[in-house]
């Protein structure tokens, strides 16, 4: 049957045949369906035009249905219970999913925030797997053709319409060093010290500067870069091995400090803090297994931006505070652009 064809029926009248086939009474039908005993009685009548069939048959005892209506009953019953099973609210059983769900981050968000929380995940949900995206062009268009199902991110004062979003945490720029770089016995970085010294800079987009360089621009100065690259993990090895300073998130530098030897210090010119966020789009917002996943990494990275935020305002207020404060506009360049220190 063509769906043209298929509109012109009313599917309600179906959900009355059931219930005539299991009670084979017009009231106690209308009953089961809290409707009219002659509300019932003309949806016979349609179901008799629709079938070319009487259906039922008046016997002593109620309505007996006819060889037409009884070969109906199997597959009538099994076609109700799978469209109630269709509009049912969705279930999510994390012990039994096989599901696949893509995440975008960097090897940043990675490292500091998303590996923490594999082990729980796994422990919740054995039989899931992650697909970790790096980023590429902007959040709207990523989400809108079907990948990542979630992102980390920075984003702008403006979120687009379609897309949803739960707030982490906020953060601050901060300037890492090795242990045995010539500035590291100052307690405090000063301008002047920052500005002669050599910086390398994150920039996954190829951009020329980065928001301290714009800063430093505000004040006719600048900085030496004499490095650029996209990794944020890798950028910490030059620095081990260099005197190459190194400007980025203070989350970031903390869950590195006990791994490398590095030295941590306040910028010497103030940029405001900034906020991360994992977004969604609108057509997973009720999604039963995507809530659950975005509930728990939520959780989880919470927890983990707290315990790194207490970790750095520890460490910042043991060194001296910075040469200079001075105040800027919002970092944030676009949904998923990397944080370029």
């Amino acid at each position: 049957m063509h769906l043209a064809e298929l509109a012109r029926h009313d599917l309600n009248t179906l959900v009355a045949l059931h219930a005539l086939l299991e009670t084979r009474s017009v009231s106690r039908a209308a009953e089961r369906l809290n409707l009219s005993q002659p509300a019932v009685s003309r949806t016979l009548a349609r179901l008799r035009e629709a079938f070319d069939d009487p259906l039922f048959v008046r016997a002593q005892r109620g309505l007996r249905p006819t060889a037409r209506a009884e070969a109906l009953r199997q597959p009538l019953a099994r076609l109700l219970q799978e469209l109630g099973a269709l509009l049912a609210p969705p279930e999510f059983s994390p012990a039994d999913s096989q599901r696949r769900f893509q995440l975008a981050t960097t090897d940043y968000g990675m490292h500091a925030f998303v590996a923490p929380q594999i082990a729980p995940l796994h422990d919740q949900a054995p039989g899931i797997r992650l697909d970790i995206q790096a980023y590429g062009g902007n959040v709207e268009q990523q989400l809108e053709e079907g990948g990542p199902e979630l992102a980390m991110c920075v984003p702008t004062a403006k979120v687009p319409a379609g897309v949803h979003g739960r707030e982490i945490g906020d953060d601050q720029f901060v300037c890492v060093m090795r242990k045995d770089h010539p500035l590291a016995a100052k307690e405090t970085l000063s301008l002047e010290d920052f500005v002669a010294a050599s910086h390398q800079l994150i920039s996954m987009g190829g951009d020329e500067r980065g928001a301290v360089d714009l800063k430093l621009a505000e004040l006719g100065l600048s900085r030496q870069v004499v490095m650029r690259q996209p990794h944020f993990l890798a950028a910490f090895s030059v620095t081990c091995h260099s005197d190459l300073l190194l400007c980025v998130p203070g989350c970031l530098a903390i869950s590195m400090l006990d791994q490398l030897p590095l030295v941590l210090r306040p910028l010497p010119i103030a940029i405001n803090r900034f906020s991360y966020w994992l977004v969604w789009h609108e057509r997973l917002h009720h999604d039963a297994g995507h809530r659950w996943l975005r509930q728990s990494l939520s959780t989880g990275i919470q927890a983990r931006h707290r315990e790194l935020s207490h970790r750095l305002r520890q460490r910042l207020t043991s060194v001296a505070p910075c040469s200079l404060a001075l105040d800027i506009g919002t970092l944030a360049q676009g949904f998923l652009q990397p944080l370029d220190g």
